[in-house]
């Protein structure tokens, strides 16, 4: 399970649920993307989340409801922060034109992202 349906699940808040649902539909489209540019380069996507990704997920579902607004919007606040220093920083780097198209396309989805879950924990 990913962190968006967890969050569709867990959470208690509505704007936290609909984030929820939107990081699902977002991913999903993304890491479509994604595949499909591994698959024209000849290379392959892991099929699971990597340990400290998995880690975050298996923390999130422990907690106690309660908590469980909070401690997701912090963590996609930092999550998000880090994917978007990310994608720019290979951005400024690639030399691949493919990469740069995706990249171009996704780094103003995670900003929003960014931007939308900054607001929510105002």
């Amino acid at each position: 399970m990913k962190l968006g349906e967890l969050a569709t699940q867990r959470g208690t808040r509505a704007d936290v649920q609909a984030f929820g649902e939107m990081m699902v539909r977002d991913y999903t489209v993304m890491n479509g993307a994604l595949k499909a540019l591994a698959v024209l380069k000849g290379t392959t996507l892991p099929y699971s989340l990597d340990a400290d990704h998995q880690g975050i997920v298996d923390r999130m579902a422990a907690l106690p409801v309660s908590a469980f607004d909070d401690a997701y919007i912090s963590a996609m606040i930092d999550e998000h922060t880090e994917e978007a220093k990310a994608f720019k920083a290979e951005s400024a780097q690639t030399k691949d034109g493919d990469l740069d198209s995706f990249l171009a396309k996704y780094i103003p989805v995670v900003a929003e992202h960014l931007k939308h879950i900054t607001e929510m924990k105002k």
